[in-house]
């Protein structure tokens, strides 16, 4: 019953943006140098294709293997992740790459690297493989924070196939690129230069980490300010990146790209503020205890019972597009609601719930019905979107309505 679609659609996305930043796009040109045939080899596209296909496994692997880790540790991993001072570690860690995005320093892949892997033109589909995995591991430096991000949110799920499904689809949006250019490589001489173009992608992902940044510092701090983050860095980064940005200047063409991309964020960025500060309704909840389920199920009310904690990305994410919708809101007044803290999932009184709730992960909305036996095909584990959610609203009314 969830839309893992947009879920998935983002992994992929990710994944294949991440190629553009500096210090996996010189990792393109080594395919095009892997993979070109030698002279007077004779061009194969279906053999080019396949040993593109093996190296592209090679990261497949490797990062799928990260997402069944963290599905299979569960809460506990994205507890530890987002520990507070686990989260402020990474908060100053992101920060300092987004200011390499910005040249203050600079990562970059060892030239030794690179040569290493241009050396291994003539290796069979084994040695591709690994070499995948190679590439899959030099990129870190600049993919670490979506990763990590990424990581938090299949930990959430706690379901080690939806982990594995999460990081290959990834893994297939970073190997596209490698996927098409070892394929083709036969047919190309090089790839194109980084120029101005590649300078304002730097900028534009250096803008991002700083999103990122600010969102860790911000739950350190103060979670319910949350909400803000996108959108303020949406406008700061639309004015910087469409106005205040210097490069490829003398290009009338890209400039105007870049006032274009630039008053698109700004755009989205106000809509959001607008969402923000439009008066909701709001929507309260008591904190747990077991005393009130019984007291719900003596006055046969149904009862929902919200798993949250503020460590846990899309727990906000439910709470600031999913409670607040209107309609959401309307129907949810209709049970009694109950919130279980379970930002600190080690606690005795948060471990009895979770284990009778058999809570796998966060967020988590189990609902009961006016007997106190939850209704099982109403749960939702993971962030849906408002409509889907109203699905198992609706599972669970009918219930109660029997």
């Amino acid at each position: 019953m969830q839309n893992y679609f947009f879920h998935f659609l983002t992994f992929f996305i990710t994944g294949l943006a991440v190629n553009l930043t500096p210090c996996v796009y010189p990792m393109l040109t080594v395919t095009v140098s892997l993979f070109k045939p030698t002279q007077g080899q004779q061009i194969n596209l279906i053999a080019s294709f396949g040993r593109a296909f093996v190296y592209v496994l090679g990261m497949a692997v490797m990062y799928s293997s990260l997402g069944i880790f963290a599905a299979m540790t569960g809460a506990l991993f994205g507890g530890i992740l987002q520990n507070k001072w686990i989260v402020l570690t990474v908060a100053i860690l992101v920060l300092g790459l987004a200011l390499s995005m910005f040249g203050i320093f600079q990562l970059r892949v060892p030239t030794g690297l690179l040569q290493k892997l241009e050396s291994l033109r003539k290796i069979r589909f084994f040695g591709l493989f690994f070499a995948g995995m190679f590439v899959g591991i030099f990129a870190a430096p600049c993919i670490g924070p979506p990763v990590l991000a990424l990581l938090t949110s299949v930990a959430d799920r706690a379901d080690p196939f939806f982990g594995f499904l999460s990081f290959f689809i990834f893994s297939l949006g970073l190997g596209f690129p490698y996927l098409v250019l070892g394929t083709f490589s036969g047919l190309l001489k090089k790839i194109p230069k980084a120029g101005s173009w590649l300078v304002w992608v730097e900028h534009a992902f250096g803008v991002i980490l700083l999103g990122f940044s600010f969102y860790y510092f911000v739950i350190v701090i103060n979670s319910e300010f949350v909400k803000w983050v996108l959108p303020v860095t949406l406008i700061l980064g639309g004015i910087y990146l469409g106005f205040i940005e210097k490069s490829g200047k003398e290009k009338p063409l890209f400039v105007r790209l870049k006032w274009g991309a630039g008053l698109a964020s700004l755009g989205l960025g106000i809509l959001l503020i607008t969402t923000i500060v439009t008066p909701k309704e709001s929507l309260g909840w008591d904190q747990y205890e077991f005393s009130k389920v019984f007291l719900a199920k003596e006055k046969k009310q149904p009862v929902v019972i919200d798993f949250y904690a503020d460590w846990c990305i899309t727990c906000h994410e439910f709470e600031n597009f999913v409670f607040m919708n209107s309609v959401v809101a309307k129907e949810l007044k209709k049970f009694v609601r109950l919130r279980v803290d379970a930002t600190d999932m080690m606690a005795p009184a948060v471990q009895e719930v979770v284990e009778q709730y058999h809570v796998f992960g966060l967020p988590m909305i189990v609902f009961l019905d006016e007997n106190g036996e939850e209704v099982e095909d109403a749960r939702v584990a993971g962030y849906v979107p408002p409509e889907e959610f109203l699905k198992s609203i609706q599972i669970a009314l009918r219930k109660v309505e029997e």
